[in-house]
């Protein structure tokens, strides 16, 4: 009989997990991880939602393009059948859901991908019946396009018995290795195998053997790749380490020969450790996690080990989750090309119903960046049994199955997440941006910061990320029209490239913020003490569906900015040298959750943004040529810990972003002669606070 899905997937939540296999790693720089920010709200995969979609898998490209691919009940006509979305680095879906698999009689699940550099992929699952003996191990290539490249093809050489729970990796040119579970083939009922294929889905040698133990169940599979093709396979193995199931690896090299022996991974043995998963980077550097029972004093908890590119332990293992009441099981893992990653596993009832997904994030050096998070937004009934996906900027997206969110059944959800970078300086003189490109907190002549020249000397200047692909545009407001680089390539365009549009009135002073947490910045007009938001981001005011309330007086500065770090940015103003932050985000001026303090002198320019990276923006000022950062955040001027930068002239205009990487020769000159440092900056204290 087939696999029954559903019943495994609805009662045995801790005993049964999905796969998501990582893309093609890239080699880039060394640097710190740091925050990671939710993009946008939690969104639907599936398009049909009839009965149920589940068995979600994810792969990300080395510039975040993506599919997910999951199993769906009845929409290929008979049983579950598998099918995929495609998506770009934003987040927008790329055509629609298609079919991965042609043969549709009776059950096609557990899918798992791979993708390489180019965003090339491929899906691999098991099919029941379609090999002539139960469950078989089937795959599909495609391009970067999502054009299928030949047909379905049987992985397995051996189809007596079951061959189930496939497993995937890809190398950076598109070579990949497909893993899975063999009933009897070993000698003793189920043993590890795998096959190698070069980027043409040409099979190269034969299958093989993966474990050398093969007494009792070696199974449950997961395979990594390096950029190079270096490869390495861990399963869980029954009573191999004394005492019930433990976790086993191997390595093998780009040719498919092993490097060493098998090896355990787990120290501690006692009870089960079981269901592994493993990311590999760039260098061959890999980590192995997995579930143990009772380790963490509650029942089951996430636990993972570090390994270098030759297979040394870096370190002991280590307890992933925080949280250890009940159940935290299904642990899967997204690693980028340095060596950065993050796990991601369903924990229950911490999100208080059932099951939620919960994940943490770690550098290179296995350091956690942060405590644990919760993925899902929607906690009603369970989610569970995550995907997740990272690419060369440590950018990720993990997937899941949630409980009758989409109305029916299981649906298949996923959040995006951006690393946060700290946000770099800039000026506007005279229709010409300076943009601190390479982070410097100084202007190197052009060789890698941005000179854009756009715009009139009397416009308005704007920034923000008008595209959602986490770099700052630029634009100018002039006398009630915007005009958005919504390509972000410095140039003016005109408006069917670029974005022109009229909001508001030639006297109002223009905002830029994301209001509704998609991840891209909308816009907004400020007159007269009064906030009007473009909540929907269709650039065009919408009575009922935007937003206006009063925020202060009509000679404030407004200001707008993330003040807790929740993907919304909130507003505030600056009367005269006092800051006035709408602190807890609900747009009316409370003297108890929201925060007024003084910072600068009152013919300051107020600045906004997140100078250490932590996805939370701060204040600062603007006084002659330079910007005074607030870089502990605590809303006082400390001279030796917080910063100033000399950047500009006096009469120039300061601007904040996350500017991206100089594509655009820069003059060779300095913007101007630059003012000295000044060593302290002064407070002085108003009397008065916003009005409501």
């Amino acid at each position: 009989m087939p696999f029954d899905w559903l019943k495994t997937l609805r009662s045995s939540l801790s005993q049964r997990r999905f796969r998501s296999t990582l893309g093609a790693v890239v080699q880039l720089e060394a640097r710190t991880l740091l925050s990671a920010k939710g993009i946008g709200p939690e969104t639907q995969v599936n398009t049909f939602t009839t009965n149920d979609q589940i068995f979600s898998a994810i792969a990300v490209d080395a510039d975040g393009d993506y599919v997910v691919t999951w199993s769906s009940d009845g929409q290929d006509g008979d049983g579950f059948g598998i099918f995929a979305q495609r998506y770009s680095p934003s987040g927008t879906p790329q055509g629609s859901e298609f079919q991965v698999n042609t043969y549709t009689t009776s059950f096609q699940g557990e899918p798992t991908i791979g993708m390489d550099a180019d965003g090339d992929f491929v899906i691999a699952w098991q099919s029941y019946g379609q090999d002539g003996s139960t469950d078989g191990i089937y795959a599909k290539r495609y391009n970067s396009s999502g054009s299928p490249q030949g047909s379905e093809f049987l992985v397995n050489s051996r189809t007596t018995g079951q061959q189930t729970s496939p497993s995937i990796g890809v190398d950076a040119s598109g070579n990949f290795v497909i893993s899975w579970t063999s009933f009897g083939q070993d000698g003793s009922n189920r043993g590890v195998y795998a096959q190698r294929y070069d980027s043409t889905g040409a099979p190269q040698g034969s299958e093989f053997l993966v474990n050398t133990f093969t007494s009792g169940n070696q199974d449950y599979s997961e395979v990594a790749v390096d950029a190079d093709g270096d490869f390495v396979i861990t399963w869980h193995s029954y009573a191999q380490d004394g005492n019930v199931y433990g976790i086993y690896a191997q390595r093998y090299n780009a040719m498919g020969t092993a490097q060493g022996t098998e090896f355990k991974v787990n120290s501690f043995t006692t009870s089960d450790q079981r269901f592994p998963s493993v990311g590999m980077d760039a260098d061959g550097d890999f980590v192995i996690t997995w579930q143990s029972y009772f380790q963490d004093g509650s029942d089951e908890g996430i636990y993972a080990q570090r390994f270098d590119a030759s297979g040394v332990p870096q370190g002991g293992e280590f307890r992933v989750n925080s949280f250890t009441s009940g159940k935290q099981a299904n642990s899967r893992i997204g690693m980028g090309a340095n060596g950065e990653f993050v796990i991601a596993w369903n924990s229950e009832n911490q999100d208080g119903s059932g099951n939620g997904v919960y994940a943490k994030r770690y550098n290179s050096a296995g350091v956690a960046q942060g405590g644990e998070f919760r993925v899902n937004s929607t906690t009603t009934s369970v989610q569970a049994f995550s995907g997740v996906g990272m690419d060369s900027d440590g950018d990720f997206v993990i997937t899941w199955s949630s409980y009758f969110q989409d109305g029916a059944g299981s649906g298949i959800y996923s959040q995006r997440y951006r690393v946060t970078q700290a946000d770099a300086l800039g000026i506007w003189r005279a229709g010409d941006f300076y943009l601190d490109s390479n982070h410097s907190n100084d202007w190197n002549g052009g060789v890698t910061d941005t000179f854009q020249s756009f715009g009139a000397t009397t416009d308005t200047i704007l920034a923000g990320d008008w595209n959602g692909d986490g770099y700052t545009d630029i634009g100018v407001w002039r006398e009630g029209t915007f005009y958005l680089d919504s390509n972000g390539n410095g140039v003016w365009e005109g408006a069917a490239t670029d974005r022109q549009f009229v909001f508001g009135n030639p006297t109002d002073t223009p905002i830029v913020g994301d209001w509704n947490q998609d991840g891209r910045d909308e816009i907004g007009v400020w007159r007269a003490g009064r906030f009007y938001l473009d909540l929907n981001g269709n650039r065009v005011w919408d009575l009922g569906v935007d937003t206006s309330f009063p925020f202060g007086n009509p000679s404030d500065i407004p200001i707008t900015g993330d003040w807790d770090g929740d993907g919304t940015d909130d507003v505030g103003i600056r009367r005269n040298a006092e800051f006035y932050l709408d602190s807890d985000g609900d747009r009316v001026w409370n003297v108890a959750s929201d925060d007024s303090f003084p910072f600068g002198n009152s013919g300051d320019t107020p600045i906004v943004g997140d100078w250490d990276g932590d996805g939370t923006d701060n204040i600062g000022v603007w006084r002659a040529g330079e910007f005074y950062q607030d870089s502990n955040s605590n809303y006082a001027w400390n001279l030796g810990v917080d910063q100033v930068f000399t950047f500009g002239l006096n009469t120039d205009t300061p601007l904040i972003g996350y500017w991206r990487p100089k594509t655009i020769p820069a003059p060779a000159s300095l913007p101007g002669a630059l003012p000295p440092t000044n060593s302290s900056i002064s407070n002085s204290t108003p009397t008065t606070q916003p009005d409501e």
